[in-house]
Protein backbone atom coordinates (compact mmCIF):
# COMPACT_ATOMS: atom_id res chain seq x y z
CA UNK A 1 0.00 0.00 0.00
CA UNK A 2 2.69 2.86 0.93
CA UNK A 3 4.50 1.91 -2.53
CA UNK A 4 1.17 2.41 -4.30
CA UNK A 5 0.85 5.69 -2.44
CA UNK A 6 4.51 6.71 -3.22
CA UNK A 7 3.75 5.88 -6.73
CA UNK A 8 0.60 8.07 -7.01
CA UNK A 9 2.32 11.15 -5.87
CA UNK A 10 5.42 10.75 -7.88
CA UNK A 11 2.75 10.57 -11.18
CA UNK A 12 0.80 13.19 -9.97
CA UNK A 13 3.77 15.26 -9.81
CA UNK A 14 5.18 14.43 -12.39
CA UNK A 15 2.55 15.08 -14.84
CA UNK A 16 1.90 18.89 -13.35
CA UNK A 17 5.11 19.87 -15.13
CA UNK A 18 5.32 21.56 -18.20
CA UNK A 19 8.58 21.44 -20.45
CA UNK A 20 8.00 25.01 -21.79
CA UNK A 21 6.72 28.00 -19.89
CA UNK A 22 6.08 30.79 -22.35
CA UNK A 23 4.47 33.40 -20.01
CA UNK A 24 6.12 36.63 -17.98
CA UNK A 25 7.47 35.98 -14.73
CA UNK A 26 6.66 38.75 -12.23
CA UNK A 27 10.39 40.06 -10.78
CA UNK A 28 11.16 42.60 -8.24
CA UNK A 29 12.51 45.13 -10.05
CA UNK A 30 12.81 48.65 -8.51
CA UNK A 31 11.60 52.27 -10.04
CA UNK A 32 15.36 52.68 -11.76
CA UNK A 33 15.27 49.02 -13.32
CA UNK A 34 12.12 50.53 -15.26
CA UNK A 35 14.35 53.57 -16.62
CA UNK A 36 14.85 53.55 -20.17
CA UNK A 37 12.74 53.33 -23.13
CA UNK A 38 10.11 51.24 -23.39
CA UNK A 39 8.11 50.59 -27.13
CA UNK A 40 4.11 49.04 -27.06
CA UNK A 41 4.41 45.82 -29.83
CA UNK A 42 1.17 44.30 -28.90
CA UNK A 43 -2.54 44.96 -28.14
CA UNK A 44 -4.76 42.89 -26.64
CA UNK A 45 -8.31 45.12 -26.69
CA UNK A 46 -11.58 43.76 -26.74
CA UNK A 47 -14.17 45.74 -28.18
CA UNK A 48 -16.62 43.26 -26.26
CA UNK A 49 -16.54 39.80 -27.96
CA UNK A 50 -13.46 37.61 -28.45
CA UNK A 51 -10.04 39.09 -29.26
CA UNK A 52 -6.25 38.06 -29.85
CA UNK A 53 -3.30 39.57 -29.61
CA UNK A 54 -2.36 42.44 -32.49
CA UNK A 55 1.01 43.90 -33.23
CA UNK A 56 0.73 47.11 -33.28
CA UNK A 57 3.49 49.42 -36.10
CA UNK A 58 4.78 52.52 -34.89
CA UNK A 59 3.62 51.67 -31.13
CA UNK A 60 3.90 54.56 -28.76
CA UNK A 61 6.86 54.26 -26.93
CA UNK A 62 7.86 55.50 -22.99
CA UNK A 63 11.13 56.62 -21.84
CA UNK A 64 10.88 56.53 -17.86
CA UNK A 65 14.07 58.69 -16.11
CA UNK A 66 15.51 57.57 -12.74
CA UNK A 67 13.75 60.12 -11.06
CA UNK A 68 10.52 59.56 -11.68
CA UNK A 69 10.04 61.52 -14.83
CA UNK A 70 8.76 60.19 -18.02
CA UNK A 71 7.95 61.27 -21.47
CA UNK A 72 5.79 59.88 -24.45
CA UNK A 73 5.08 59.59 -28.12
CA UNK A 74 1.86 59.64 -29.82
CA UNK A 75 -0.23 60.02 -26.21
CA UNK A 76 -2.30 62.43 -24.53
CA UNK A 77 -0.07 62.63 -21.83
CA UNK A 78 3.37 63.63 -23.30
CA UNK A 79 5.08 64.23 -19.88
CA UNK A 80 4.55 63.72 -16.47
CA UNK A 81 5.59 61.46 -13.48
CA UNK A 82 5.31 57.71 -12.74
CA UNK A 83 5.65 55.52 -9.73
CA UNK A 84 6.25 52.04 -10.33
CA UNK A 85 4.51 50.24 -6.80
CA UNK A 86 5.08 46.20 -7.65
CA UNK A 87 3.46 45.65 -3.92
CA UNK A 88 0.38 46.97 -5.38
CA UNK A 89 0.87 45.59 -8.90
CA UNK A 90 0.49 48.94 -10.45
CA UNK A 91 2.13 51.84 -12.43
CA UNK A 92 0.72 54.92 -12.65
CA UNK A 93 1.30 58.33 -14.47
CA UNK A 94 0.85 61.76 -13.51
CA UNK A 95 0.50 64.05 -16.43
CA UNK A 96 2.15 67.47 -16.34
CA UNK A 97 0.29 69.34 -19.18
CA UNK A 98 -2.54 71.34 -18.85
CA UNK A 99 -4.75 68.47 -17.98
CA UNK A 100 -2.82 67.61 -14.52
CA UNK A 101 -4.80 64.17 -14.93
CA UNK A 102 -3.52 60.88 -13.97
CA UNK A 103 -3.48 57.41 -15.22
CA UNK A 104 -3.76 53.85 -13.47
CA UNK A 105 -2.27 50.82 -15.06
CA UNK A 106 -2.56 47.27 -13.54
CA UNK A 107 0.86 45.32 -14.08
CA UNK A 108 -0.25 42.06 -15.09
CA UNK A 109 3.77 40.47 -15.72
CA UNK A 110 7.26 42.50 -15.96
CA UNK A 111 10.68 41.53 -16.63
CA UNK A 112 13.75 43.39 -17.65
CA UNK A 113 12.99 43.28 -21.24
CA UNK A 114 9.04 43.09 -21.40
CA UNK A 115 5.80 44.26 -19.42
CA UNK A 116 2.35 44.07 -20.32
CA UNK A 117 0.02 46.38 -18.45
CA UNK A 118 -3.84 46.80 -18.21
CA UNK A 119 -5.93 50.14 -18.36
CA UNK A 120 -7.38 50.40 -14.43
CA UNK A 121 -11.34 51.13 -15.56
CA UNK A 122 -11.01 49.15 -18.92
CA UNK A 123 -13.90 47.07 -18.60
CA UNK A 124 -13.44 44.73 -21.75
CA UNK A 125 -9.80 43.29 -21.97
CA UNK A 126 -7.55 45.76 -22.56
CA UNK A 127 -3.79 44.90 -22.28
CA UNK A 128 -0.61 46.39 -23.71
CA UNK A 129 2.73 44.40 -24.04
CA UNK A 130 5.58 46.70 -23.75
CA UNK A 131 9.47 45.91 -24.70
CA UNK A 132 12.43 47.92 -23.84
CA UNK A 133 14.26 48.98 -26.54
Amino acid sequence: MRKFILLFVAAISLSSCSGSDDSLLTVDLSVDSLSGTWKMTHAYVSPGGETSWQTVENGTEYTFSPNGNFSATQDQCPIGTYNLDLNESTLSFTCSNDTESMRFFRVVSITESEMEISYIGCIEACIYRYRKQ
